[in-house]
């Protein structure tokens, strides 16, 4: 089954714990996106954006005047649909050439095109925008996803469940992690590596005018100025959460509290300005999503598991087979509502999600025979 777990062994030391922390946080960054373009400087007169022109004095070519667009975004999974998230003000105006550089699961520097990771055929770019706040959203479609190509991007994802549900400001006495490409920065010619920065949250939720369209939204507030390229970049909670009683390891759990909007400042300092979390579901919500049965099947081409999805969401599992052939508990899941167990290669269950009425409630981890024998589980 296809999803994401942040999880890692626990070290005995202090000092190990810490290192294994930074470990688990970096394993993030293949899911963050600097994106990089250059499109046509405009100007606004009387309401309306024109585009500046460049007229050559001698031979009298015109040619668009250009500027480098930065940003950053990120991923996210909900089930079978992927989708890349950003500030709408970053979205505007960009194109199906576009580069999304970030760092592979492998550590590695990759690079892909907006066209080559939708299969546009046009040159218009399928943004979803949230009604008023300043979010975007650029769905991947399966065909995308279930090819060859698109895993060997090795493209990083955090799970949409990761992300506030609630219009409300984060904890202000914990800190919250920023992640991103200020001026480019962490974006080198062999390797990218996005920027975190910790801030403390400020306010509670506030209302303030957008700085591009000036409608007002609802925002968080974080005690120092957002830098330039942040825009659109995630901000997280990032909690140590113990996986379960019986298993020796803990993890890093995130939150995604919101995303970056801008700055609110003067000569005496700022504040960022956040977009929260709920403002991101909400535009997922409108963005496409898998409705259908889909077979999974095991390597070998044999089927795994059939399932019927709903908006994107599992809504009743038909079958569930071993590597054998022989069938194997589905759970619960019937409209919506219910278990699904979730199995690794071998057949062995390692996980089970609770849904009620097509939401996720909360997730289990099973201890596999492996596992058992490996921790001495259930020996006398």
């Amino acid at each position: 089954m296809k999803h994401f777990l942040f999880v890692i062994i626990c070290c005995l030391s202090c000092q190990l714990k810490a290192q294994s922390k930074d470990i688990d946080i970096r394993e993030l960054f293949s899911s963050i996106v600097f994106i990089n373009d250059s499109i046509p400087v405009t100007n606004e007169i009387n309401g309306k954006e024109y585009e500046i022109i460049l007229k050559d004095p001698i031979n009298g070519k015109l040619k668009n005047l250009k500027a480098f667009k930065l940003g950053s975004g990120f991923f996210i999974s909900k089930n079978l649909d992927i989708y890349l998230v950003t500030a709408a003000h970053v979205a505007k105006n960009l194109s199906v050439n576009t580069k999304l550089i970030y760092q592979g699961k492998n550590g590695k520097k990759r690079e892909v095109t907006i066209k080559n990771l939708t299969g546009s055929i046009g040159t218009k770019v399928n943004w979803i925008l949230h009604p008023s706040a300043d979010v975007a959203v650029l769905h991947i479609p399966l065909k995308i996803i279930d090819t060859d190509y698109f895993k060997s991007l090795k493209i990083g994802m955090i799970g949409h469940t990761a992300i506030m549900d609630k219009l409300e400001g984060p904890d202000r006495l914990k800190e919250v992690t920023v992640f991103g490409f200020p001026f480019g920065l962490g974006v080198l010619p062999n390797s990218i590596s996005p920027i975190t920065k910790n801030l403390r949250p400020s306010s509670d939720i506030i209302y303030l005018q957008r700085f591009d369209n000036k409608i007002i939204n609802p925002f968080f507030l974080l005690d120092d100025p957002s830098i330039s390229g942040f825009s659109g970049g995630p901000v997280m909670h990032v909690v140590e959460n113990p996986r379960n009683g019986f298993r020796p390891d803990i993890g890093i759990e995130p939150t995604i509290t919101g995303l970056v909007h801008g700055t609110i400042n003067d000569k005496t300092g700022g504040l960022a300005a956040i977009v929260p979390g709920i403002k991101i579901i909400e535009t997922i919500e409108l963005a496409p999503s898998y409705n259908g049965i889909y077979i999974y099947h095991y390597p070998n081409g044999s089927v795994w598991s059939k399932v019927i999805y709903k908006n994107g969401i599992p809504w009743e599992v038909i079958s569930n087979f071993a590597p054998d052939g022989k069938p194997q508990d589905m759970g619960t899941l019937k409209k919506g509502t219910g278990t699904l167990n979730i199995y690794n290669e071998e057949g062995e269950q390692i996980w089970m999600f609770f849904f009620k009425n097509g939401k996720a409630k909360g997730n289990a981890g099973i201890m596999t025979k492996t596992e058992k024998e490996k921790y001495g589980i259930n020996k006398n």
